[in-house]
């Protein structure tokens, strides 16, 4: 699930008419349509490795003081406090029928085909001012529609390629999911009764745009159906997003969430 210093008095109403004017010009609004699916992996990153990925402005989120942990996470590091310096880290995945990105709208032609967004966020804070906003080191998605549509509004994005394979009756399905050096495949199937999503699901991070931009992004997600998953997670590659997963004690997927659309606000 992302970023004036002292003026005269007298030119500080000038000042601030110009920087909510900056601002509106540099606020844009996505939204999904149509969720298909969308689910996350969770992880431990190692704290070397969390450091070389953090960017300047931000500190990492060590698991054992982060408030928002997925209790799988939590049990992990009560049972193993060895782990509680790691830092929390998801890759979310968005599977939707179009995105509207400005006044773009982004649709196979093919009915059947979806697009697709996912986010690679690290648990961290703003150095100034202690507040909680992980940073979004990567997102992804497909050259053929979101990527374009993405990068003309500032925003940079990373090709990404999916595939899903179908199985029959109890037999796992296999979703393989490539982000750039990194490949995931997942063999799993939903289990268990959907329940009823009754509030929706928010994500705060900032994300480095063009030019070393910085972008404070909000997803807000309303499902309408959420249900676990069981299976098995296996990593390819050697990707930064690879070699995190590999190192990490614990990657736990889902739950999986569908129906229903969402939002995505981005403003700098």
């Amino acid at each position: 699930m992302i970023f004036l210093a002292g003026i005269a008095a007298c030119c500080s109403a000038a000042a601030l008419r110009a920087q909510s004017t900056q601002e509106t010009k540099g606020a844009q609004r996505w939204s999904l349509e149509g969720l298909r699916a969308g689910y996350c992996v969770r992880f431990l990153v190692e704290p070397k490795q969390a450091a070389r990925l953090l960017r300047d402005g931000f500190e990492l989120v060590p698991a054992a003081r982060d408030s928002t942990l997925h209790p799988a996470l939590h049990r992990l590091v009560q049972d193993q406090p060895e782990f509680a310096s790691w830092t929390p880290s998801n890759v979310c995945f968005y599977f939707a029928d179009a995105f509207q990105v400005g006044s773009r709208r982004v649709v196979e032609k093919d009915p059947r085909k979806y697009q697709m967004l996912s986010v690679w966020s690290l648990a961290t804070r703003e150095k100034k001012g202690g507040a909680r906003r992980d940073l979004a080191l990567d997102l992804y998605g497909r050259r053929s529609g979101l990527i374009h549509a993405a990068e003309a509004n500032g925003i940079r994005m990373r090709d990404a390629h999916s595939v899903v394979a179908d199985a029959v009756d109890t037999t796992f399905d296999s979703y393989s999911v490539k982000l750039e050096r990194t490949l995931l495949i997942w063999r799993g199937r939903p289990t268990g009764d959907s329940t009823r999503v009754v509030a929706p699901i928010q994500e705060l991070w900032q994300v480095i745009g063009h030019r070393g931009s910085l972008w404070s992004g909000r997803v807000v997600m309303k499902p309408t159906w959420s249900r676990a998953l069981v299976g098995s997670l296996t990593v390819e590659g050697k990707g930064d997003l690879a070699k995190a997963l590999k190192a990490s004690p614990i990657r736990f997927v889902g739950p999986l969430i569908s129906g229903g659309a969402g939002d995505l606000a981005f403003s700098r």
